[in-house]
């Protein structure tokens, strides 16, 4: 009898006890009911106050659209949130009950001209949505949404009643974000305009492309030297002369040829037999397999060599000749050779998804990081265009291709953990515009992670920056040359890192160090030193310049 008494006392207590927790959690959930963040950017500004001797100090705090939150304290306007064990004022517009509200939009308008995919990830179509254009949103996978950055990877959207996707990095959720002014700061030559027509140089330089402010991210795992000290070898010396490069002093990155400008690929690539009819011709001159070229990279990157694939984009006879419509040809589609070789167009889209596509093979192979080179139209063509064809079938300026394919890079790149960099002519740097061959400073190293100038001395004439013989000054030419890159990537708030050529062919060891000299005086202190093959035997004529 006792028992049963105590154990119905000890039923009531508990029944008491759980009523009570049930009634707190009601009680905050009516009192502190969770809500989630919407907004029109990608992140939702809040202010945080707080004194530090003595004195009020404001930071602002970003939280990604999407966000779930505690409401403290509700108001008819505004509500006081918890964020991160922080209180934050914010708007009730903001708030939403439900999820998908949060990060639901109507509508997204692109920065820049894009092409639509038709599948997450697919191929580039041929439907493209302009800059500032209105685009229906079908909906919004939930998978897609970045928790960190309150980003979308991707919305399903319906142009001319046909469903298609474009990535969250090309646009917003209003006409006037979409098409705000990011270039104040950027400053181009009016040249070009005498040979085209008045406002070229704008259109082609500030309205085409996209210029809103891009962090450059860094990847677990894959850690970029602080200064990188480079130097570019064959295929053939990083594969079969692995120790002699592992024990090079002063040198921690190598630039290895993985596709040059006669389109030879040096490994068993499998992305030439989606893209051309004859893949062979591709890979004819293949130095390993991809089986052993990764086992190689994995024993350097051991090393704490860091490693870069080099591929040649527009200067490429293999591709070219395969694909004459997509490539640079007289108008009756004949193709023509520039500066001794064809030229696949930069405007191709096709062009676009088969470097890419060999890039992609290259970071899963293990390369650190991917190097575009020829990243441009053939140089000389100015007075030549009107019996050249370079087939823009978009009407873009070379300028905006370029950066578009440098965007495309970076999109399908990003997902695999690796850094995309670009080669670009001095000269462009020099006369701040894009020299008619579409590399124009500002515009590229608001993409990539890495541009890398080429001011080889002897590509200078003499009299270049007021000095007599470039070739015979290489700390003044260089430091020259690099106060005036410094100058233009001051227009871009996260400018790509700034890694520069360096003639190593025809140098002493004392004209390298002057030319490192000449960098790192002027906040530049990354190099890489341009050797065709990368034979020991050259780089044993200025090895001890290494520093």
């Amino acid at each position: 009898m006792k028992k049963s008494i105590f154990y119905k006392k000890i039923i009531c207590i508990f029944s008491i006890t759980v009523a009570f927790l049930f009634l707190l959690f009601t009680a905050a959930v009516v009192l502190h009911p969770t809500r989630y963040i919407k907004c029109s950017a990608n992140t939702l500004t809040v202010y945080k106050t707080y004194l530090e001797d003595g004195e009020a100090v404001v930071d602002k705090v970003q939280i990604p659209k999407g966000t779930k939150v505690k409401v403290y304290e509700k108001k008819d306007k505004t509500s006081i949130i918890v964020y991160n064990k922080n209180k934050f004022t914010v708007n009730n517009k903001n708030l939403t009950k439900h999820f998908e509200d949060a990060i639901q939009t109507d509508y997204v308008y692109c920065r820049r001209l894009v092409n639509l995919r038709e599948s997450k990830g697919g191929k580039l179509s041929k439907a493209i949505v302009k800059k500032g254009e209105k685009i229906k949103v079908l909906s919004i996978d939930q998978n897609d949404w970045d928790e960190k950055t309150g980003k979308i990877r991707w919305y399903k959207i319906s142009k001319n009643n046909k469903s298609y996707y474009v990535s969250g990095e090309y646009v917003e959720t209003s006409k006037k974000l979409a098409l705000k002014n990011y270039a104040n700061n950027i400053s181009y030559s009016t040249y070009w305009d005498d040979y085209y027509k008045d406002g070229y140089a704008k259109d082609a330089y500030i309205s085409q492309v996209d210029y809103k402010p891009q962090k450059k991210q860094s990847y677990k795992g894959n850690v970029m030297p602080d200064t990188v000290k480079a130097i570019h070898v064959s295929m053939n010396n990083f594969v079969n002369n692995q120790s002699y490069i592992e024990n090079l002093k002063g040198i921690n990155t190598v630039i290895v040829e993985a596709k040059n400008d006669e389109g030879s690929i040096f490994y068993d690539s499998n992305v030439c037999d989606e893209y051309l009819s004859d893949p062979d011709l591709a890979v004819e001159n293949t130095v390993v397999s991809k089986k052993e070229l990764k086992k190689i990279i994995k024993k350097y990157r051991k090393k704490g060599i860091y490693c870069v694939s080099r591929i040649v984009a527009f200067k490429d006879p293999v591709f070219a000749k395969d694909n004459p419509k997509e490539s640079l040809t007289d108008k009756h589609d004949n193709l023509v050779v520039y500066n001794n070789q064809y030229w696949p167009s930069a405007y191709s889209r096709k062009a676009w998804m088969y470097n890419v596509a060999i890039a992609k093979e290259c970071a899963d192979l293990g390369f650190n990081e991917i190097q575009f080179d020829y990243v441009r139209f053939p140089d000389g063509t100015a007075n030549s265009e009107i019996n050249l064809d370079f087939h823009n079938t978009y009407k873009e300026s070379k300028v905006a291709a370029v950066q578009g394919f440098l965007q495309y890079a970076k999109e399908e790149l990003s997902p695999k953990g690796v850094y995309v960099a670009a080669d670009i002519f001095a000269w462009p740097i020099v006369a701040c515009d894009d020299q008619d061959i579409g590399q124009f400073l500002p515009t590229i190293a608001n993409v990539v992670d890495v541009v890398s100038p080429m001011p080889y001395l002897d590509h200078f004439a003499k009299g270049s920056f007021g000095i007599d013989d470039p070739v015979q000054a290489p700390y003044d030419t260089l430091a020259a040359f690099t106060k005036i890159s410094n100058v233009q990537l001051k227009g871009i708030k996260h400018a790509s890192k700034y890694r520069t050529w360096i003639q190593g062919y025809d140098m002493t060891s004392r004209e390298l160090k002057q030319q490192i000299k000449g960098l790192k005086d002027n906040k530049q202190p990354d190099y890489m030193v341009w050797l065709v093959s990368g034979d020991e035997s050259d780089i044993n004529k200025i090895k001890n310049g290494f520093h």
